[in-house]
């Protein structure tokens, strides 16, 4: 198969392959097929021209053409071998082009209970420094393509891309900006598998992880500095006692005027977390108010006006930005709520897992495999990878 693809079967192996292709039973000629054609480390490499070529190549082939130079006794026999090593020829086109028979062979496989199951083409990776940035007037700029300086200009000053990946909002002094001009919002946001660092423009430092997004002026001007925040986030306040900072998520609040936090605030997660790591933050809902001192976190439902505050564990809630997942005591669907962020994958669950308990500090930066691997050693668990499927199994 991989020579004629490649152009290089001769004319005894091209007949000898017609004779299998007509004598074999559908399923052994589609094992056949998948067998040769899906192993990734000897399959032909095939670029975008080369692949969408391949049909018309295989059905213009003088193999296929009857030649009148051959008998009549034979044309009918080799007509046979013709039909059938073009319905095998499309089913190769359909499989290097979109996969489908690659998941139809696939769902004939016994799970193997002692062995991670990977049924993929491409690798899942870790994510890493990407986010796209949204001006305010609508244009939209992939960070991870644009080159080191000038990304953009505001009415307020330059925005700035560094070498070691975030941006720098280089903002003239607010004395000396127009007032006239329109003072507009930019957000900034990281995509599943992505995370990103930004300096607003009053020197206050943002690091988001993945699928978030930060919406702030692109110049603090007035008596406060106010952002918007969903996903997570982790501040260093620039201090200035005569304009606070105000984080907002939905109906929260975290008003602060100099210090260092962490907020996890996931649409799909019922709380909202805030951990002080240095200075104060009042937290508010409604009309719930909490101060919180180092070294704890306030919880809030989003369904329940109460703030719970309790001693917090610093080193969870800094592990995102310090590269690591930490796991103490996690079920297993908090768990993959934050592999699915990081390594943008989509999971599905086929079990029950409500006493399932796990712990463990991993590398972000490792590949899912290797995570994987370690959950299914400690617990009585299973993963299937499909693509960019996980699927979570007793």
């Amino acid at each position: 198969m991989h020579q004629y693809l490649n152009g290089l079967i001769s004319e005894d192996d091209c007949i000898e392959l017609l004779d299998y292709i007509n004598s074999a039973g559908s399923d052994e000629v589609a094992d056949a097929v998948m067998v040769d054609l899906v192993d990734l480390e000897k399959a032909p490499q095939f670029g975008e021209k080369q692949t969408a070529e391949i049909l018309q190549r295989i059905q213009s082939d003088f193999r296929f053409k009857e030649s009148s130079q051959v008998k009549k006794e034979q044309a009918s026999v080799f007509s046979i071998y013709k039909n059938r090593w073009l319905q095998i020829a499309a089913a190769c086109f359909l499989l290097l082009t979109g996969g489908a028979l690659y998941v139809w062979y696939q769902g004939k496989l016994k799970t193997n209970a002692e062995q991670l199951t990977v049924a993929r083409k491409t690798p899942i990776v870790p994510g890493s420094n990407k986010a796209f940035l949204t001006m305010a007037n609508g244009k939209i700029i992939l960070l991870s393509n644009a080159t080191n300086g000038l990304v953009a200009k505001t009415n307020s000053g330059n925005v700035l891309k560094t070498r070691n990946g975030q941006i720098v909002y280089n903002t003239m002094d607010v004395g000396k900006a127009n007032d006239a001009q329109p003072i507009g919002d930019n957000i900034l946001t990281t995509p599943k598998g992505g995370e990103y660092e930004v300096v607003l423009p009053d020197g206050t430092k943002v690091w988001l992880n993945a699928a978030s997004s930060l919406s702030y002026p692109i110049a603090f001007k007035g008596h406060d500095r106010q952002v918007k925040l969903t996903g997570e986030a982790y501040f260093e306040v620039a201090k200035n006692k005569d304009k606070p900072f105000y984080v907002n998520i939905s109906n929260v609040q975290v008003r602060v005027l100099g210090t260092h936090f962490n907020i996890e605030a996931y649409n799909e997660d019922e709380e909202i977390k805030t951990t002080l790591l240095e200075g104060a933050v009042q937290v508010t809902k409604n009309k719930t108010h909490s101060t919180l001192a180092p070294g704890q976190q306030a919880v809030i439902t989003r369904n329940s006006n109460s703030i719970v505050v309790s001693s917090a564990d610093i080193d969870d809630a800094m592990a995102w930005k310090n590269g690591y997942f930490i796991f103490d005591h996690d079920n297993i669907q908090g768990i993959m709520k934050k592999v699915s962020r990081w390594y943008d994958v989509d999971v599905a669950y086929q079990g029950n897992f409500n006493d399932l308990k796990f712990g463990g500090t991993f590398y972000r930066s490792k590949n899912i495999e290797e995570l994987l691997q370690h959950l299914e050693s400690v617990g009585n668990i299973h993963f299937i990878i499909k693509g960019r499927r996980i699927i979570v199994m007793n």
